[in-house]
Parts: C-alpha cells; sequence; structure tokens
C-alpha cells in the first residue's frame, strides 16, 4: 500500500499585526497500524531535534509505513523566529501549560490544540535540548502496564535512559502539566528525549537524536528494520538512573571539570566558580556516586543556578 504525505497548516490565532499563527503538520499514512505523534520547538530555542528531523524526513521517503505517523516540527513557532524559550512578550514556558486552554491565552491556545492533536496517538514523543550534553530519554513516573510499555520504547532508542526528577522536585517544577505528564493522565507513553544545543544546533546530537526516534518507529512496528545502535554520543547503559539537578551557591563564570557521559565519585569536583577576576569562589561537587549528563548553565550562574544535569540512582 503507499503512503500518503500530507502537509497541513494549521491557523491558530492572530498576531497583534494582523498575520496568523500557524502549526505546521506532516504526516504520514500508511495501512492499519499503531500511531506516533513526534513534536519539536515547544521550546522556540531548542533546535536540534528539528534537525533531526530532517533525517527522519530523508529516511521515510519511499519506506512503506504501517499505521500514522503525525509531525509536528515547531511547536512554538514565534519561540522559534526569535530564538527565545518561551514567547517573545511573555516569560511563560509553554512546556508546563497543558493540556492547555482552547480559548485562553494564544499560549494556552498552543498547547491546547498540540494536545488535542497528540492525544489521539498511541505514543508521543517530545523532543528538547538541554545545553552541552550526552542524548537521553526522560521517563515521567508511571507505574503497572503503562511503564512496561513506555520502558520498551525507552529501551529501543538507543541512547541514554533516565527516571524524572524526585518526585517532590517533579511536582515543584510543574512537570505533571508537560507533555509527557499530560499523556501519563490518559495512560500514553510517551518520551521526552534531551539532545545537545542550546539556542544552537548540535550537530553531534542530531544524529542521535534521528536514530532514537527511527529506533522507536520500528519497535513499534512502524516501519520495517533492525534497530540501530547509537554511535555518535556517550550512552549509560546502566539501568535504575534518574535524573538530578546540581546548583551553585556562588555566581560567577563556571569551568566545567568532567564531561558529559562520565562516570563520577561522591565528592569529586564537576565545575569550578570563578569571579571577573579568575579568583576561585565555589567548586562543585558530585553529591552522589553517579554520572556527569549535562552541562546545563551555559557557563554563566548566578546565586543557586542551575549547574548540570546528574544521573543517581533512583532510589537516592
Amino acid at each position: 500500500m503507499s503512503v500518503k504525505v500530507s502537509k497541513k497548516a494549521i491557523r491558530l490565532c492572530e498576531r497583534a499585526d494582523g498575520t496568523p499563527l500557524i502549526l505546521q503538520v506532516l504526516q504520514y499514512k500508511g495501512s492499519a497500524g499503531p500511531s506516533v505523534f513526534i513534536g519539536a520547538g515547544i521550546h522556540g530555542d531548542e533546535l536540534t531535534g528539528i534537525a533531526s528531523l530532517w533525517k527522519l524526513y530523508d529516511y521515510l521517503k519511499g519506506k512503506q509505513v504501517r499505521g500514522t505517523i503525525t509531525i509536528m516540527p515547531s511547536m512554538n513557532p514565534d519561540g522559534m523566529t526569535y530564538n527565545v524559550r518561551g514567547i517573545p512578550e511573555a516569560g511563560v514556558d509553554l512546556n508546563r501549560l497543558y493540556p492547555g486552554k482552547a480559548t485562553g491565552y494564544y499560549a494556552e491556545r498552543i498547547t491546547a490544540r498540540v494536545w488535542e492533536i497528540a492525544r489521539k496517538h498511541d505514543v508521543i514523543i517530545d523532543l528538547h535540548t538541554i545545553g552541552t550534553s550526552i542524548p537521553f530519554v526522560l521517563l515521567d513516573p508511571v507505574k503497572g502496564d503503562l511503564k512496561r510499555r513506555t520502558d520498551e520504547l525507552a529501551d529501543a532508542t538507543g541512547i541514554t535512559v533516565l527516571e524524572e526528577l524526585s518526585s517532590e522536585d517533579y511536582a515543584q517544577q510543574n512537570l505533571g502539566a508537560s507533555l509527557g505528564g499530560a499523556a501519563t493522565t490518559k495512560d500514553i507513553p510517551s518520551l521526552t528525549i534531551e539532545l545537545g544545543g542550546s539556542k544552537d544546533i548540535d550537530w553531534g546530537s542530531v544524529e542521535a537524536g534521528y536514530l532514537a526516534v527511527k529506533n522507536v518507529l520500528v519497535q513499534m512496528g512502524i516501519v520495517t528494520g533492525a534497530l540501530t545502535p547509537v554511535k555518535s554520543c556517550g550512552v549509560i547503559h546502566e539501568k535504575g538512573f534518574r535524573r538530578e539537578d546540581v546548583f551553585s551557591e556562588r555566581a560567577g563564570l563556571v569551568e566545567f571539570v568532567v564531561e558529559p557521559g562520565k562516570k563520577v565519585k561522591k565528592g569529586a569536583v564537576l565545575a569550578k566558580v570563578r569571579d571577573v577576576f579568575g579568583n576561585l569562589v565555589e567548586e562543585v561537587r558530585m553529591p552522589v556516586d553517579g554520572y556527569m549528563v549535562a552541562q546545563n548553565c551555559w557557563h554563566v550562574t548566578q546565586t543557586g543556578g542551575s549547574i548540570a544535569t546528574i544521573a543517581i540512582r533512583a532510589e537516592e
């Protein structure tokens, strides 16, 4: 059966100058089968996932598809245009606004429309970036059969798999209102894929992002083929780890000591904070044994600023 490829421009609302805000949707529809929603760019300055999708488009040319692949490559078009996380005139995080509000502020209308489309699929994949990082999958807290189905897909990606933050931090950061969090309420397996990059495209992560998504399509039986190992980046193969954030106490410029993907012992220095004269004001240390995953403070930190993302044992 031939694959039907269609593009749709969804007119969502108007900007102040009268120009329309458009959400672009690309869909591949083949024979009867499972469905997957793939979204990127809900944070407008996170671009690597968009580039990973370019490789996916090339892969799917002439490929037989069983089921449906729906792709929204830029879920926050104004954020992408101006290379900002939220939307230009407001400090709002769209990935904390699900399921959105169809009659609300235009940021809420964006997430409402994304959710309206995404929730109709069997699996949801959400592409993000997190700074200088090894690519990894984040798993929202779920149990039972939903966890089993989610874990199988995550393992198939071929990249590092981490459980989300502790329940306290998950709630404090309102991650239940993320796309992944919303998916858990509807029993939909969801993978949040974090890639390298910060206001730019991390070309080293593009291949890993593409293969992670392609491997999920293979695992679901949407396309035929074998799972492809990811060799373009470091991968943590140990299981049972979760994400944890590490913060600085002092403000200043950051000199990282440990590269992403490295195993680190408790007490080892992850980064040094210096003042503008180069004086050492703080050494940020590993709180427990684990792995360095991402350098995510962009080399400047404020008091209490996020320095890095690490992987620690889930029970800690």
